[in-house]
């Protein structure tokens, strides 16, 4: 095709032409011959806004229906959202090895969202009645007619929207959505690659900066389930936290989930702590005096 490292395709859509870089006066870096395209960094934000937004379905399904346990759900989303953060986190340093932990740590929360997600879901299905039998398909089943019933999840749904107005379902348009997921997209994927070359960070990677780059998000996500979680959202500044009552009647899902918070947290504090400490008293924590 010709295309080399960075050459506009797509009309220029797919990567802007270096002249029209080179007339941006703040950008004041070039990019690596690693850097991602356009199109591949829309894949990974639209991945990232797509699932925010299906852990947003999933908590305002748990409220229509009364069933809880679709926000055990939710929480069980938030390693999976962590995980794509990582990814994101390691391709705005442009794969440096000096953050190279983040892949690790990528491939850790995955594996930990799919295990959550799988409880989580079996949770959801043995709160509306199902059985390890249905696990046989229904023409194999002797004895057993099929029938057409509304599922009780969506009859239950109804009940209480009509009793509680505003239990019922909020969902824009699907047209509106597309266009807001497409925007949304496009603004963050051209402003993480073209941003990015007026920041001296991406160039200067280190373990501090990005533990906070890929923590921040799913934190910020967490305090905010947390917050509407404990009935909290708009609350005043006596609003209640989040308890271990709370974390338990999301089950494991919401367990694992908490954990996984805490152990960001602390992944994120103690670094930026100790580069603090550094940069104000000239050398390293030591942990081994108590001078």
């Amino acid at each position: 095709l010709g295309l080399g490292v960075h050459s506009p395709f797509l009309a220029g859509l797919g990567d802007l032409p270096a002249s029209a870089l080179a007339s941006v006066p703040f950008l004041t870096h070039a990019e690596p011959a690693n850097a991602l395209s356009v199109p591949t960094w829309a894949i990974h934000s639209s991945s990232v806004i797509e699932w925010v937004i299906a852990m947003g379905g999933m908590w305002q399904w748990a409220e229509a229906s009364g069933n809880e346990r679709w926000k055990g759900v939710t929480w069980a989303m938030l390693p999976l959202h962590a995980s794509g953060i990582a990814a994101c986190t390691y391709h705005f340093f442009y794969n440096s090895p000096e953050v190279r932990y983040l892949v690790d740590w990528q491939a850790g929360l995955t594996l930990v969202g799919n295990t959550a997600l799988a409880v989580a879901a079996a949770r959801v299905a043995l709160s509306n009645g199902w059985g390890p039998s249905e696990l046989v398909p229904g023409f194999l089943r002797k004895g057993e007619q099929a029938e057409e019933e509304t599922p009780a999840a969506f009859a239950n749904a109804a009940a209480l929207a009509a009793a509680d107005p505003s239990r019922s379902l909020s969902l824009p348009s699907e047209a509106l959505l597309a266009a807001k997921v497409l925007a949304s997209t496009a603004a963050v994927a051209y402003g993480i690659k073209y941003g990015s070359l007026a920041l001296d960070l991406p160039f200067e990677p280190s373990v501090p900066a990005s533990a906070a780059l890929f923590a921040a998000p799913p934190l910020l996500l967490a305090a905010s389930y947390a917050k509407r979680s404990s009935g909290a959202e708009g609350g005043g500044p006596t609003a209640p936290s989040l308890s271990m009552a709370d974390v338990k009647k999301y089950g494991v899902a919401g367990t694992v989930a908490y954990v996984l918070t805490e152990v960001a947290f602390w992944a994120v504090a103690f670094p930026v702590a100790a580069a603090a400490f550094y940069k104000t008293a000239g050398h390293w924590p030591d942990l081994g005096s108590n001078a």
